[in-house]
């Protein structure tokens, strides 16, 4: 190399650098983008969102996620001044949505409603809670929804008159439902199946008579404008979650199991009740979605017309689903 000409040697030098960066470069991951997921417990219901940040399907996205528990109305809340990205009450952001909030939901996890009615082992029918306290964890969320249908359904009650609703996160129902201030609590898996082995009666699941989705994450219209490929990939992972769990019956056992420090029985058991209400591609029907918006307008006498779109952000969801090869 002593005999190179100097100039031959400083294009030699030249090269080596950058190739050298190139090669460091191309060993550096790109960083991830950290976005504020917040749900509203640590509920089963929740699964495809602990399981894609768990099994690193948001970091395969390239995402991030924070996730934090908050009430669903204070979801909405954060939502709209840009303290949290994502917010998985979506029953309870729609609501905030046709109040004129500019938000929109962009996947869904259930396709139909997981959540039972559990009642103290005196309660022999929906009747029986007349002058009694219920628990919900989100009023004005689809789990209070589902409460209301029940009492008027199947106990012909006046859920404003003759029922107490009452706004509690779901371990702290398990605790009023042992102490006896509630007798009637709103639980998803796997907390009714923890509340049966200690006595408590599964009265009524609401899968069994409504078509109404549950669960899923929503965020806010300058979000979908401004940031739609992160949205999509947030999607996409959402998608992917709920595909492997479906597609893996033993390796979602021992996660659930894991994660939420139970037998393996229940969770088997919490499994096999939440598979069936999962959707498949993250969408919910036509008609699941109307149901919604029909009893949010008439909670809220909304009268003007409402379209799914207004507030699902159907064509991102649609999108994504492509790219998987869903479409």
């Amino acid at each position: 190399m002593g005999n190179l000409p100097r100039r031959a040697l400083q294009i030699f030098l030249a090269l080596f650098i950058c190739l050298l960066f190139v090669n460091v470069g191309a060993q550096t991951p790109a960083p991830l983008e950290k976005v504020i997921l917040a749900v509203p417990s640590p509920a089963l219901s929740m699964l495809p969102i602990f399981f894609a940040q768990d099994r690193g399907l948001f970091k395969k996205e390239g995402i991030e996620p924070v996730i934090v528990s908050m009430n669903g109305r204070l979801q909405a809340l954060a939502l709209g001044v840009g303290e949290i990205d994502y917010a998985a009450s979506v029953e309870t952001v729609l609501r905030a949505t046709m109040q004129g909030m500019p938000f929109k939901a962009i996947v869904y996890m259930n396709a139909k409603m997981s959540v039972v009615l559990v009642t103290a082992p005196e309660i022999k029918s929906v009747a029986d809670l007349r002058g009694k306290a219920v628990g919900a964890t989100s009023l004005g969320g689809g789990l209070e929804y589902a409460l209301r249908e029940i009492l008027i359904q199947k106990g012909k009650l006046n859920p404003e008159r003759d029922v107490r609703a009452v706004s509690i996160a779901m371990p702290d129902q398990m605790a009023g439902l042992v102490s006896g201030s509630l007798q009637g609590a709103m639980m998803v898996p796997p907390f009714d199946g923890i509340m049966a082995k200690k006595g408590f009666k599964r009265l009524v699941a609401a899968s069994e008579f409504l078509d109404y989705p549950q669960g899923g994450l929503a965020t806010t219209d300058k979000k979908i404008k401004e940031k739609p490929a992160q949205v999509k990939r947030i999607i996409r992972a959402m998608i992917r979650a709920l595909s492997e769990i479906r597609g893996d019956r033993e390796g979602a056992v021992s996660y659930i199991a894991t994660r939420w420090k139970i037998d393996r029985d229940l969770a088997a058991e919490s499994y096999d009740t939440m598979v069936r209400s999962f959707s498949k591609d993250g969408s919910a029907s036509t008609q699941s979605i109307h149901n919604v918006i029909e009893s949010t307008k008439s909670r809220l006498q909304i009268t003007r017309a409402v379209a799914i779109d207004d507030v699902v952000a159907l064509p991102l969801l649609a999108e994504a689903q492509k790219e998987l090869n869903l479409r």
